[in-house]
């Protein structure tokens, strides 16, 4: 009988131990309007708003039960339309790219369990920049925030995180003066271990 009853005790001791897991792997998704800010920038052009998608692997470091440190792998691919007017012609209008590998690291606050809001720097290399006109070189360091919803069962984190994001807030290269800036959602699935 006492056998049983620390075996027992140890099974729910295990159980209590590994349902509190403290890393977490998370694929996600997500897509986003994308405007370039030209700072006020005179001339007669400008920048049309876009849409765009991000791709990543997000790894999550639980330190206390409201707090984590989140860092991972993102790839966002932004479109830009330039557009100008030119005299004696109707306005024009230019595509570009904006393909961008980012690492970010930010601090996450969980509140009542389904909540979170996160915000931090992220590391940014813009990986097709030609240095034409259309595209401006957003490689830097940029700042995000946001907030979200998410949902544990078992092994698994399901979430949803409305965000902003601005690229370049330090560029590493000092002629480029232009910021894009992404306003979307995140759709993430993780891996609790």
């Amino acid at each position: 009988m006492k056998f049983k009853l620390i075996l027992a005790a140890l099974i729910m001791c295990s159980l209590q131990a590994f349902s509190q897991s403290q890393n977490n792997i998370s694929v996600v998704y997500g897509f986003s309007t994308a405007n370039i800010d030209i700072h006020g920038a005179l001339g007669d052009f400008g920048y049309n708003t876009k849409t765009g998608i991000t791709t990543g692997l997000l790894y999550t470091k639980t330190i206390k039960q409201w707090f984590s440190l989140q860092t991972g792998l993102f790839y966002a691919d932004d479109k830009a339309e330039l557009n100008s007017i030119l005299p004696g012609r109707a306005g024009i209008n230019i595509d570009g790219d904006l393909k961008i590998i980012s690492i970010p690291i930010t601090a996450k606050f969980t509140f009542f369990k389904y909540v979170f809001a996160d915000a931090g720097l992220s590391f940014d290399k813009e990986i097709n920049y030609t240095g034409n006109y259309i595209q401006t070189d957003q490689s830097g360091i940029g700042l995000e925030l946001g907030i979200g919803g998410q949902y544990a069962f078992n092994h698994f984190t399901v979430f949803l995180n409305p965000y902003l994001k601005i690229y370049g807030t330090t560029h590493f290269n000092k002629n480029e003066d232009f910021n894009l800036i992404e306003d979307g959602y995140k759709f993430g699935l993780g891996y609790n271990f």
